[in-house]
């Protein structure tokens, strides 16, 4: 800022040193007077130079460090959220909000700023070095400018709101566009390509339609200052002509006043310029502004209690244990109602239930996923309030349904979920999940790279991978999420039987919707409508012949006629 407001103080050396040239000339001065004149102009013009370089190299640097800081908290931000935080929010407005809006605060605390600054100084050097030449001059071109702020005020006040719908119509577009482009398969598969073409021509068009709004008016601002300057120096050239003619000023004088009328377009137009960005800035900052209160409404912390010593997740830890949870979805309906558990250390879990009975909401409530309700879920006679975030999930390994995979080989999104005290590499991971002969069949085995989300794999493939994934995580409870339920019945029954034979003393939870998949389990539970309706070993649940015996003897008629 310092060497902004030299180097600007230098620029208004030029037109008073071409006014101590004519000045002189007209004196019928020698070349050997006008060497000092000449060489304040070289030498102002060297020094502001080389100020202005580094002035600009300093503020955007400063502004890419600024814009690098604020990008990392917020990327760390939505890291920590929880996922309650993104059921409720549109990824496409989060990426247009972590893109566009932050490009246009660095833009604010960069360029802008550095303008601004420039501007102001030059005004006021220029307002001043006209002062100096004359008082009457400065007054007839100065009075034009009075009408800028007035002017600029009514068009960036139009502007703010057009920014606003430039913005929130980016945000649609680009969630359109990532939906359209994640669901490609679908909308190939139904031949509906013209009509999304349609749709993303009115989604753009909404764009269009505002970023034309904002044009029209920055079109009117730039020849409407531009016109008042204009004025200026013509109110200058005759006023200034006329006391020339009578002898009140000197060519020079009046030579110098027209210059820096000149030089003061640039500032009045720039000032034009920063304003817009600056409105634009306000806007994206409301933006983000609503992203950081809606951080502040999901804190991810659990509560504000000291950490406590936790014991490592071994595989000899206590038991789960449920007394009376419940879980709602926010401003939704009970979800999860007065469900009461106790789960020993190496045992194993399966919940089973209709669809929409809360099985996968339980399953990510004991992973952390969601948080319960108060006191009501516990680990190793600890309550979950107690556990720091990170330690609690470091107790659970977790493989969803519909395992996202990353673009990335099969390796490293295996390698995603091991740690170095793990006593499963990858290879090992993927012979427990029964993905060792199917990678002798697809390109590069380990090393094969994926398409997005794993589009170059079955579905069975791509769970199998989010299974070895999660069993290379060494936690003592593992998590299946319906891995299974793309697998057919005879891999199935081999990954089952490789993980009661190798996870004879973890923990094993298993949503499912085949029961042959949790009939070996230690317990069974039985949801309905978000309640525990029968519990108990697959043998005493087939005894009470309700609804699980009903389910049961379906499946298995079912897996019959499969066979014949």
């Amino acid at each position: 800022m310092a060497a902004a407001a030299v180097s600007t103080g230098l620029d208004q050396v030029s037109p008073w040193m071409l006014k101590v040239i004519l000045d002189r000339l007209q004196e019928g001065t020698t070349l050997s007077g006008l060497y000092a004149p000449i060489g304040a102009v070289l030498a102002s013009t060297l020094v502001g130079g080389t100020l202005l370089y580094f002035q600009r190299l300093w503020v955007i640097q400063g502004s890419r460090h600024i814009e690098y800081d604020l990008r990392t908290e917020l990327f760390g931000s939505l890291a920590r959220q929880p996922k309650a935080f993104f059921d409720t929010q549109s990824i496409g407005d989060i990426m247009s909000k972590s893109t566009n809006d932050l490009d246009r605060l660095r833009d604010m605390v960069g360029p802008v700023i550095l303008h601004l600054v420039r501007m102001l100084c030059l005004f006021a050097y220029t307002t001043l070095a006209l002062f100096l030449l004359h008082p009457k001059l400065a007054l007839v071109g100065l009075l034009p400018a009075l009408l800028m702020p007035v002017l600029a005020n009514v068009f960036l006040m139009r502007m703010y709101k057009l920014f606003g719908g430039i913005q929130s119509n980016l945000s649609s577009l680009n969630t359109f566009v990532q939906d359209t482009i994640s669901g490609i398969q679908v909308v190939k598969a139904y031949g509906k390509e013209d009509a999304f073409f349609r749709k993303f021509s009115s989604a753009s068009q909404g764009v269009r339609d505002a970023s034309l709004k904002v044009a029209y008016y920055n079109s009117l601002l730039w020849p409407a200052i531009g016109v008042l300057g204009a004025l200026s120096i013509a109110l200058v050239a005759w006023v200034g002509g006329l006391m020339a003619i009578k002898g009140e000023i000197t060519i020079g004088t009046l030579s110098a006043a027209v210059i820096y009328l000149l030089r003061l377009q640039f500032p009045l137009v720039g000032l034009g310029w920063v304003a817009s960005m600056i409105q634009r800035a306000n806007v994206s900052l409301d933006r983000l502004m609503e992203l950081r209160n809606a951080f502040l409404k999901k804190d991810p912390e659990i509560l504000n209690h000291p950490r406590i010593e936790i014991p490592r997740p071994e595989r000899d830890f206590g038991s789960i244990r449920l007394k009376n949870l419940h879980f709602s979805f926010t401003g939704g309906p009970p979800v999860l109602q007065g469900i009461t558990l106790n789960l020993p250390a190496g045992s194993s879990l399966g919940i089973v239930g209709p669809l929409g009975a809360g099985k996968t909401t339980l399953l990510q409530l004991l992973c952390g996923i969601y948080q319960p309700s108060p006191f009501s879920l516990s680990l190793h006679d600890k309550p979950r309030e107690e556990y720091p975030d990170e330690v609690w999930k470091s107790f659970y390994s977790y493989a969803p349904q519909d395992g996202f995979l990353f673009s990335k080989s099969i390796r490293q999104n295996i390698e995603l979920g091991h740690t170095e005290d793990s006593p499963y590499g990858v290879e090992k991971a993927v012979e427990l999940a029964a993905l060792t002969k199917d990678l002798g069949q697809i390109p590069g085995g380990l090393e094969a790279l994926l398409g997005e989300k794993g589009i170059n794999l079955s579905g069975g493939q791509r769970q199998r991978v989010g299974l070895a994934r999660a069993l290379a995580a060494n936690a003592p409870i593992l998590c299946l999420d319906d891995t299974l339920s793309a697998l057919d019945t005879e891999t199935e029954t081999e990954v089952l039987a490789n993980l009661r034979e190798k996870f004879d003393r973890q923990t094993l939870i298993i949503v499912a919707h085949r029961y042959s998949a949790v009939m070996h389990c230690d317990h069974i539970i039985y949801l309905d409508k978000g309640r525990i309706l029968e519990e108990g070993t697959h043998e005493e649940l087939l005894l009470l012949q309700g609804a699980y015996f009903q389910v049961w003897e379906k499946q298995k008629i079912g897996s019959s006629l499969e066979e014949v």
